[in-house]
Order: structure tokens, then C-alpha cells, then sequence
């Protein structure tokens, strides 16, 4: 499960970047392989890009020693582009000899070669993209407690530690903010935490309480493994805690802003690039540079999820339930009170969800940051976590019973939405697949009748990855994901995580080849010929849309760059419309 468990942190949150763009000219033979490589049993497919249609691809496999595997393909997978009519898929899967090596192709005398990819256990191959996963977080680390051996980075942001609360933001259609903030309270301690990914400096909870609970999850499965794992992901989990005040019912949920208004009165994050210490070093007095317009870039606004007592959007209610229960059961073992005190956090603030008329949930302001839409998931994952932490510490078994009757409320409701065609899959919105896989586990450990068949459950997992299967039919790379508009690495990653839950929870192997297949597009097995990983394989990302990694980083793709970045892979041509610069920028070279 070692693949799975560099799934799991490489699903949580894509940085922007761009990988090397491809050569002008005639379009030569090219061949497609995952970079990172290939487990010894898992399926084995690569794509050899053609500029016509022959009857056949004859094609070897090779190490430093010679050819051990020889193969020919007739199958013609479609139509890639205008000068890449032809793509044949190559099927290795015999070849299961641990080692290093490339493919070369011969189609009607034309002749390719691959990149140099691996044959190993899954351990070997993917322990160090953990290891790059964890080490991203770590360089987007805000407050104090930062690692200056990572991107030298520096303590950034300390004016968050006596930070004031405002009265939701009003954006118009284009993001530029309406009116001036109104201050309702505070001070409030919210350093830390990790920075948004992308362009900004902004803390959301929305992406944070995902991606931390992914952290804990692989932590508490993978105990010990990895090293920096646990410390990473307490230090989110520890920035969680302070947004959520159980006396008073009150969430915090964002800190800072991104977009100020129209006319630059009111600036934001977005209106700078430099690093995040420079925060803290703005003169934001009259006359001062950069002046008052920077004020809230300095001494960022806090914003609630509600009212102190008011109901709260229900993917905030489930997923701090599931981080903090989560945190509870990796504490149960050596600090049963740090872990009852986390439990009583996560039954609080799951207490607090509303569940009728919900309407538009809260994520983010403006909301198109991130347009979320679906709830019943982070319901049914928290209530699932909370049951999971009541069996580590030991809970009656009327509780226990109670608790998973909720997550089962949950599972029936989610389930109910369905997976119609053009649908989502497991990934930062839809968190159903891992939310559904935690309930099998907590009733497995419940040792009683189960509160819902685990096959209706697992059809459920099913009917996603037959979803994703949809999406593939109609692209020569099997991709499960819409092309363009979607996040279309975060969804590869999560079909195969959602795979590797099925078949962990029971479910037949009958989707591992297509699942094999998202994890070789994310890491080089696609059109372009790039792992969309920074630091993964042979080609990945250069140029980061990332003021850390553009500023304190290389921008040749050696040396010192953000490693672990994972980026939302290809992207639809009007996401490149509009572009511009902000001053201090670092150029890229195509």
C-alpha cells in the first residue's frame, strides 16, 4: 500500500505550474511511461505516440544488460491530436523482474525511445514521494514554527497571533470586493497553518482540513514509516485547533484575503509577489510604502463560519470532526487525555452542522476560490473518524453503535446523490470514496452487525471508478477525468486511491488496470510526456505558480525547488486568457 499512501498526500491540494512546453516542427515518434515506474504485479502500460496509423508497434524492453522483454501492439487507443493521430497502447505486464529500464518502439521503421523507468516494490518506488508530499506542506508553512533548511524559509505572518475577526466579504462577479471590511471582534491567535496553493499567502480551512486529515489517515495506517509524516501533520492539526473555540461555537475558517477591491483602495494578497516574511515588514502607515492600501495584507482579517452559536456549513462541521477524531485515535495509544480532548472537539463542532436548508455551502470568500458543492460526504467521513476514535479509546458499545448509526445516516444519503454521468469523483470536493472506506474500517472494528451491508457500501466505491471508467473511454490515454476543466491530476490520484480501498475493503480486482493507469498519466503516462509532480520522474514542472517556489527556488527544475508540488496537470485554454504579471516576478524560460 505504499502507492496508495503517496496517493493519498499527492490527492490533497494542487499548486499551479506548468511543465516544459512541447517542440515545434514535425511530430516524431514518442513514447509515454510512468516515470517513477512500475510495482512488480501491478499492470504495466505505456503509449507510443505515432504522427500516423500503422498495422502494428513492435517494441522491447531493455536494461543496461540487453533486451528481457519483447512485444507487439495492434491496438490503436485513438487519436491524440492533428499531429499525433495514433496512440498504441504497450502492454508489459509479464515483465516483473525488479530493475531499471526503457522501451524502445519501431513502428514501420520509425524508432523511439522512452525515458528510463523502474521495475520495484512499492516501497522503494514511492517512500520518497511521501517523503516530497510531507516536504511540500512543510514549505508552505506559515507563523514561527517554519524550517528554514526547506526554501530557507523564514518566520512569516506573526501579526496572525492577535489577528481580528470581520463580517463576511462581499465579492461582485469579477472578485473585487465590495465596500470595507467591518471588525466584529477579536483578537484571535491564528498563526500558523499552511499558505493556500498558488499565488497567495491566504489561509483557508476549507483545503487545510482536507488536506490534514489525508496526512492523519496515512499517518495512523502507515505508522512510523515515514518520519516527517506524524510532525507534519500535527502541526496542521495544531493550527485546526485554534480555529474552532468550543466555548464560544465559533469556527474560523479564513485569514487574509486574496482580491481587494477594483480601484486598489483595499489591496490583497494578490496584489504582491514577494516572500511571506515580507508581510510582516509592509509600512502600512500614511505615507508609508507601500501605504494604507496594504493594511489587511499585513494585519490580515479573520472571518467566521458563522455566528459564535450559529449552525455552520456542513463540509466544515465533518471535516474538523474527521481531523480532530482522527487526531484522537493516532493520541489514544500515548495520551489518552490529548485524546479525549480531541474526540470532545470533534463531537462539538460536528454537533454544530446544519443539515436543512443548506443551500450554498461556505468554503472559501469568494466562494469561486473554491466552488464546493457537496456535503453529505465530510458528514459521513466525521461521523465515521468520531466512531473510529470511540474503538480506540475503548467507548461502550451502545456508543460506538450510536456514532455509527449517524455515519451510516450518512452513507445512505450520500449514496443516494448517485455518480450520473459527468460526476465527481474522490478529490478535494468530494471526499466520498475515503469517507466510505473509514466506515468499513470502524465497522470491521466494531466486531458487531454491521449499521449498513458493507456491499452496498462497496458498490458505492464501485460505481465511482465505473464513473471514472466513463470519462476514460474516450481518451487515448484512459484518463478518468474530464480534460481541461477539472483538476485533473488531484482526480487521477483519487481513482486510484479509491481502487486501492476497494480492494482493501473486499472488492474485486476488476478496476486495477484502468486505476494503474491514473497513477501512470499523474507521473508521465500522458500526452505530454511530464509527471505533473515536481521532483517525480525524469520531467516535471519548472516554473511554479508559486511566489515561494519562483523566488527562493530554481526555475530549471534542479537544485532547490518546491518538491512535491503537485499541479492540476493540462488545463483548458481560457484558464491561460487574461494572464498577467505582478511586479517582482522571476521570468521563465520556455
Amino acid at each position: 500500500m505504499a502507492a496508495a499512501a503517496a496517493a493519498v498526500l499527492l490527492v490533497t491540494l494542487p499548486a499551479g505550474g506548468g511543465a516544459l512546453a512541447a517542440g515545434s516542427g514535425a511530430a516524431s515518434p514518442q513514447v509515454r511511461v510512468n516515470q517513477v515506474g512500475y510495482a512488480p504485479r501491478s499492470p504495466k502500460l505505456a503509449y507510443a505516440m505515432l504522427p500516423h496509423r500503422v498495422a502494428s508497434v513492435t517494441f522491447t524492453v531493455s536494461d543496461s544488460r540487453g533486451v528481457v522483454f519483447r512485444g507487439r501492439s495492434a491496438r490503436d487507443a485513438g487519436r491524440w491530436n492533428a499531429r499525433y493521430p495514433a496512440v498504441y497502447a504497450l502492454g508489459f505486464t509479464a515483465l516483473r523482474r525488479p530493475g531499471s529500464y526503457r522501451i524502445t518502439i519501431d513502428a514501420a521503421g520509425a524508432v523511439a525511445e522512452s525515458p528510463v523507468f523502474r521495475i520495484a516494490g512499492p516501497g522503494s518506488l514511492y517512500r520518497r514521494l511521501v517523503s516530497n508530499a510531507v516536504r511540500y506542506f512543510t514549505s508552505e508553512r506559515d507563523g514561527g514554527d517554519v524550517v528554514h533548511a526547506v526554501l530557507d524559509r523564514e518566520p512569516a505572518n506573526l501579526t496572525d497571533r492577535h489577528a481580528y475577526v470581520y463580517a463576511a466579504p462581499r465579492y461582485d462577479s469579477n472578485d473585487n470586493l465590495l465596500g470595507r471590511l467591518r471588525r466584529i471582534g477579536g483578537p484571535a491567535d491564528v498563526a500558523g497553518g499552511w499558505f493556500d496553493a498558488g499565488g497567495g499567502y491566504e489561509k483557508f480551512a476549507y483545503t487545510a482540513s482536507y488536506a490534514d486529515a489525508l496526512m492523519l489517515l496515512a499517518a495512523r495506517d502507515f505508522p512510523g514509516r515515514y518520519r516527517t509524516l506524524r510532525p507534519e501533520a500535527d502541526f496542521g492539526l495544531s493550527w485546526l485547533e485554534k480555529l474552532w473555540n468550543p466555548v464560544r461555537k465559533v469556527l474560523y475558517i479564513q485569514v487574509g484575503i486574496g482580491n481587494g477591491n477594483a480601484s486598489n483602495t483595499i489591496q490583497g494578497d494578490y496584489n504582491f509577489w514577494f516572500l511571506p516574511q515580507q508581510e510582516d515588514r509592509l509600512d502600512v502607515s500614511s505615507g508609508g510604502n507601500p501605504g494604507p492600501t496594504a493594511y489587511y495584507v499585513k494585519y490580515r482579517p479573520v472571518f467566521e463560519a458563522a455566528a459564535p452559536g450559529q449552525k455552520i456549513s456542513p463540509d466544515f462541521a465533518g471535516r474538523f470532526a474527521a481531523d480532530f477524531a482522527l487526531g484522537a485515535q493516532l493520541s489514544a495509544v500515548t495520551g489518552r487525555r490529548q485524546a479525549e480532548h480531541l474526540l470532545a472537539l470533534a463531537r462539538g463542532v460536528y454537533a454544530m452542522a446544519r443539515t436543512s436548508d443548506v443551500g450554498q455551502i461556505v468554503t472559501t470568500y469568494p466562494s469561486d476560490y473554491y466552488p464546493g458543492t457537496e456535503w453529505k460526504s465530510d458528514l459521513l467521513w466525521g461521523a465515521a473518524e468520531i466512531a473510529l476514535a470511540d474503538e480506540a479509546l475503548g467507548a461502550p458499545a451502545a456508543r460506538v453503535h450510536a456514532d455509527l448509526a449517524v455515519a451510516a445516516r450518512w452513507a445512505r444519503a450520500y449514496i443516494a446523490q448517485g455518480h450520473p454521468a459527468g460526476g465527481d469523483t474522490l478529490n478535494l470536493y468530494d471526499n466520498g470514496a475515503v469517507a466510505e472506506a473509514e466506515l468499513l474500517q470502524a465497522m470491521r472494528e466494531a466486531h458487531a452487525r454491521p449499521v449498513i451491508a458493507p456491499a452496498v457500501v462497496l458498490a458505492d466505491m464501485a460505481a465511482q471508478l465505473r464513473l471514472g471508467e466513463r470519462w476514460a473511454s474516450g481518451d487515448p490515454f484512459e484518463l478518468g477525468t474530464a480534460l481541461g476543466p477539472s483538476d485533473a491530476t488531484p482526480h487521477a490520484f483519487g481513482l486510484y486511491i479509491t481502487d486501492a480501498l476497494y480492494q482493501r475493503y473486499g472488492g474485486p480486482d476488476a478496476y486495477q488496470a484502468f486505476a494503474q493507469q491514473q497513477l501512470n498519466f499523474a507521473l508521465g503516462g500522458n500526452g505530454w510526456g511530464s509527471s505533473f509532480v515536481v521532483g517525480a520522474g525524469s520531467t516535471y514542472p519548472h516554473c511554479m505558480q508559486s511566489e515561494i517556489a519562483n523566488l527562493a527556488g530554481s526555475l530549471t527544475g534542479k537544485g532547490a525547488i518546491q518538491r512535491g508540488a503537485v499541479t492540476d496537470g493540462p488545463s483548458s485554454l481560457a484558464n491561460f486568457q487574461g494572464l498577467g504579471t505582478v511586479s517582482g516576478m522571476r521570468a521563465c524560460s520556455a
